[in-house]
This record gives C-alpha cells, structure tokens and sequence, in this order.
C-alpha cells in the first residue's frame, strides 16, 4: 500500500491494524533498498511504515526544506491515516533527525526511537560548503569513487568499504538538487535549540570506528 505525499509516498507494508513500526532513511538513500533485511524480518509481526524523504524519487517537484517540514508532513499524512501511535521509529543518518522530530512535535506519540548516526546540532556558516561537498561526494559514490579520507575515516569505513557499503543504500535516479537540500536540512538542524522534551526510550547507535 502506497499514500501519496505530493510526489513521494508513504509506504505501508503489513496489516495496519497491528503495531507499528517506521522506518525512515538517509540522505540519498533509496527507502526499498535501505532497509530488506529489517522489513523482512518484522513484515510478518508488525506494520511497517517507510516514508520517502522528498526529493527521493522519480521526477521530484519538491525537495527538503528542513527536518521539522518533513516531520510534520510525515506526521500530517499519518494522522490522515488515523494513525497517533507508534512502538518504534528506527531512523539512520538523516532519518534519525526526521525521527527524533517527529516524537518532538508530539503529534504521534512514540513509544521508542532508535537513532543510527545523525546529525542533531547545526553547522552553522559552514553547512553550505558542507552540504555541497557531501551532495558531489554521494554523486561520486554511486560511480565507483570512495569518499575523501576524512570523512570515510569519521564514518568509520577505514577498511575502505564505503563504496560497497552505500552504493546500493544511494537511490540511483537522485538529483545533485535533491542531495544538497537533504545536506542543508542535515546540517542546519539543531536539537540543542529546542525546548521541547521527550518522555520516550531512546536508543543510540554508533559504529565502533566513527569519530
């Protein structure tokens, strides 16, 4: 089951009756190739929720504004759905910014967030330089090149795996458009500015080699 979201989609797998589970991808990634493993293992017990970032698709007509916009539109197109609970959203990279945001707002209530990365404090002057440097280094991943050595060394991937890694995670059609505004939205999001708080569990996961 598809819900259109303008031209991206939320994707709903399993009975949507059952306990729900969200998904949400990183920047550049592709929501069917990033998370098989998971939704196979969970399709059967749960209802799975994968967003689409905008932008992340064919032909977009819009692209990140920030991750409080893509928040709220994903939490606008859940509550069409009569959906107000859900038991866990995963989030990774960029997605785990979406994720946090979505239980901030509190127009969902979430019962767990599991964050994988993200970024969570701005970078202020330097998130233009940053977003364009990081959008032509995705570019370049999915033709074979791997990262610049400071940021494959800050992600983790010092056995030089980055390449096999994310290549099938990037969706293959993305725009450099759609890159750097999902990097802008990345890097001018800042938790530490808001004042709400969550009362839900929270788990954070980093990579035993990230710095």
């Amino acid at each position: 089951m598809n819900v259109k979201k303008e031209n991206s989609k939320l994707h709903i797998i399993g009975k949507i009756h059952k306990s729900k589970v969200m998904l949400v991808h990183g920047a550049g990634f592709y929501w069917e190739t990033c998370f098989p493993r998971i939704v196979d293992d969970l399709k059967d017990q749960y209802c799975i929720l994968i967003p689409e970032l905008e932008g992340h698709t064919n032909n977009p007509e819009e692209f990140m504004v920030s991750v409080e916009a893509t928040a709220g539109n994903i939490t606008e197109e859940l509550r069409k759905l009569d959906i107000h609970s859900i038991d866990v959203i995963y989030g990774i990279s960029l997605g785990a910014s979406v994720a946090i945001e979505i239980a901030l707002q509190r127009k969902i209530n979430v019962n767990h967030l599991v964050l994988d990365g993200g970024q969570y404090e701005s970078m202020g002057e330097m998130k233009e330089q940053y977003s364009n440097f990081m959008a032509d280094a995705f570019l370049r991943l999915l033709e074979g090149e791997h990262l610049p050595s400071p940021v494959k060394e800050s992600m983790g991937y010092t056995a030089g795996n980055d390449v096999e890694v994310f290549k099938p995670l990037i969706y293959k059609h993305i725009t450099r458009d759609a890159l750097l505004h999902a990097f802008l939205a990345a890097y001018s999001y800042d938790l530490k500015s808001k004042c709400t708080k969550i009362d839900t569990h929270v788990a954070v996961m980093i990579g035993g080699n990230e710095t």
